[in-house]
């Protein structure tokens, strides 16, 4: 199974999204990766355009795209062309098609806003990993740089950013940055004393080398730095000195009406486009069988869930019984599907999925208390 199977790059036909499509024939090429080229056509309320002309001269343009791609040796390829609001269509595309990288061009790169509008709406509000292409980024990608605080977001950030530098053999910079409180708790003009400062700067170092412990490997070469400081403004610094090609980090966004921003380290540092950045919130860029199994199911499991929310009943107990054959273990589709037999009045059934998930809840419960007492014991 490949392990990065689908791109999704998204082209309004200028210099950024070259860049952007660039960079995801690199990834497309070392990874056997489907390449999915997109564009989609804004409509402007008030105006009637004349739909089918410019549909046809958009089409044209992309299908002579993709022969271009097919002349330098790029086998799959699709393309798509939609009218509608372009982030939302987007992200709208990238859920549909179940893609591992959504690819951006990052606008035209002006100081005061060099992420570019649509870039960062699709980046703060997509699920899936999004690469925004600074441009003029060459396709080579020889440094990654990753900064890591030791939660889920940033471990799934460096298992990525480890991936893809074994993959193009590059070199990796891991950076941790510990923000100072010591003035702020002491007073002003007061410091802990020496031996404190000391004491505190190992406990932290013990911390970066535990977190880092397991990602060792003798095909990866990387060097691991430690700053102390505020956290955006020290990445950028470490950023522009080691001039990488790619940094990737992790983002505390959630999903759904909890959805958060970036998280405010990442915003900051992604808004100053140091170079090309890959963020990921819920899912890995590098999928393995078993990741790319569980987010499938996720998947299906959450357009089950937007179907029984707009009374699509039938069609949401398709998506929920996708997932029990997936997993019959996962219990928040039997739970669903007991939901949606009941909207539509078939409530033996309902009962009966009810049943079942409290069964696997209390079965499963007593298995993990059996097994923590085993190990107690």
């Amino acid at each position: 199974m490949k392990s990065l199977e689908k791109i999704l790059v998204a082209t309004d036909f200028k210099h950024a999204s070259e860049d952007a499509l660039q960079m995801a024939i690199a990834l497309a090429r070392e990874f056997d990766s489907e390449v999915m080229l997109v564009h989609v056509i804004p409509e402007i309320k008030d105006f009637q355009m004349a739909r089918g002309k410019i549909r046809k001269k958009v089409t044209d343009t992309l299908k002579q795209m993709e022969m271009d791609m097919k002349r330098k040796g790029m086998a799959s390829i699709e393309t798509i062309t939609r009218f509608g609001n372009p982030f939302e269509r987007i992200i709208e595309y990238s859920d549909e098609l179940d893609v591992n990288l959504i690819v951006v061009g990052s606008g035209k790169g002006e100081k005061k806003f060099p992420l570019g509008t649509t870039a960062e709406r699709v980046m703060i509000y997509a699920d899936k990993p999004v690469l925004v292409v600074k441009p003029g980024s060459r396709p080579l990608i020889r440094k990654t740089f990753c900064p890591v605080d030791f939660s889920e977001a940033s471990k799934r950030a460096l298992i990525n950013a480890i991936h893809l530098s074994q993959a193009f053999e590059a070199h990796l910079t891991v950076l941790t940055v510990f923000e100072s409180l010591l003035s702020s708790f002491f007073g002003p003009g007061r410091t802990p004393g020496e031996s404190k400062e000391k004491a505190l700067v190992k406990r932290q170092q013990y911390q970066y080398d535990r977190f880092l412990r397991g990602f060792e490997s003798e095909n990866l070469k990387w060097t691991k730095r430690i700053r102390r400081g505020q956290p955006h403004e020290e990445i950028l610094r470490a950023v522009r000195e080691a001039q990488p090609d790619l940094l990737v980090m992790g983002s505390q966004g959630g999903t759904g009406f909890s959805r958060l921003l970036l998280g405010s380290t990442t915003e900051r540092v992604v808004r100053e486009m140091p170079c090309s950045v890959i963020t990921l919130k819920q899912e890995h860029v590098i999928r393995f069988p078993l990741e790319k199994e569980v987010a499938d199911i996720e998947t299906h499991f959450k357009k089950g869930k937007q179907l029984l929310k707009e009374e699509l009943t039938e069609g949401a107990v398709a998506q929920f019984e996708y997932c029990i054959r997936k997993d019959p273990y996962f219990i928040p589709a039997w739970e669903n599907m007991a939901v949606a037999f009941r909207q539509i009045g078939q409530g033996k059934d309902a009962t009966k999925c009810k049943e079942m998930a409290a069964y696997l809840r209390t079965h499963l419960w007593e298995n993990h208390r059996e097994e923590d007492a085993q190990r107690t014991s």
